[in-house]
């Protein structure tokens, strides 16, 4: 079956992504490495068509111009997205709504329009966070030798956490853990886009749907990054750090990119 590619992505502010997974993704996409060009040669000889006069150059005269090259996200996804199109793993809901998420299989990549919501219940976790300077300032004592202090900070300074999304799709529940180092916007303007419709682009990871009862979020393991031995051995918790539910039956995926 033919697939017509309309491309409705034309400007745009990029909310979130993930360089790390797509160019994985592409990669294998392409059946080779990734090339990385930090800059490369522009010459105006005849043949190469490079409008010199645009960055400033003599278009006349036979030279050799050194140019970087600079990253547009808006264009990574347009790209990205074009080499999945015909792909039996990937599924355009934008295209089409004649899909079924819950039959899906895992792995497979989907790109949607939706409305993407932060759970209530993280505002308190975040709030915790804001604490952590005042914290770490009060558990560093002077009796600590240098090791201790550092490992202490680097615990509690860890900033590679994750954020609870929610995310609906034709009435069917996606729950994700958006990497707070990919994100294009801070978290308090998160909850502006979620009066927005955004594009999402997302690999599914769960092999089917995920009972209600199961939760998606623990704060002390995706926020705190505790492991398993120290999230067992804290007898009760608090506000802001009680594991987070969806009211229904879900299905988790792997955000790549959202922009709107």
């Amino acid at each position: 079956m033919l697939i017509e590619w309309r491309c409705k992505l034309v400007f745009g502010n990029v909310v979130y992504y993930d360089k790390k997974k797509i160019d994985e993704y592409r990669a294998v996409v392409k059946g080779q490495r990734n090339l990385q060009i930090d800059e490369y040669e522009v010459s105006n000889d005849k043949g190469i068509q490079v409008d010199l006069k645009a960055f400033g150059a003599d278009a006349k005269a036979n030279k050799t111009y050194k140019a970087k090259v600079q990253e547009s996200l808006l264009y990574n996804c347009d790209e990205f997205e074009k080499l999945l199109t015909g792909r039996d793993d990937f599924f355009d809901f934008t295209q089409s709504e004649d899909y079924d998420l819950k039959t899906m299989n895992r792995g497979t990549i989907i790109k949607f329009d939706g409305y993407i919501k932060v759970p209530e219940e993280f505002d308190y976790t975040q709030t915790i966070d804001r604490f952590k300077p005042l914290l770490v300032a009060s558990l560093v004592s002077d009796s600590m030798d240098k090791s201790e202090q550092v490992a202490l900070k680097t615990f509690f300074e860890t900033t590679d956490t994750k954020i609870p999304v929610l995310i609906d799709l034709n009435n069917q529940l996606m729950c994700s853990k958006l990497i707070s180092n990919n994100m294009l916007v801070k978290y308090e303007d998160m909850e502006e886009y979620e009066e927005l419709e955004v594009t999402v682009i997302a690999r599914i990871i769960s092999s089917g749907m995920v009972r209600a009862q199961k939760a998606f979020y623990d704060p002390l393991k995706d926020f705190m990054t505790l492991n398993r031995v120290m999230r067992r051995s804290i007898e009760g918790r608090t506000d802001g750090l009680y594991e987070i539910y969806a009211d229904k039956d879900y299905r988790t995926i792997e955000v790549l990119a959202i922009y709107q």
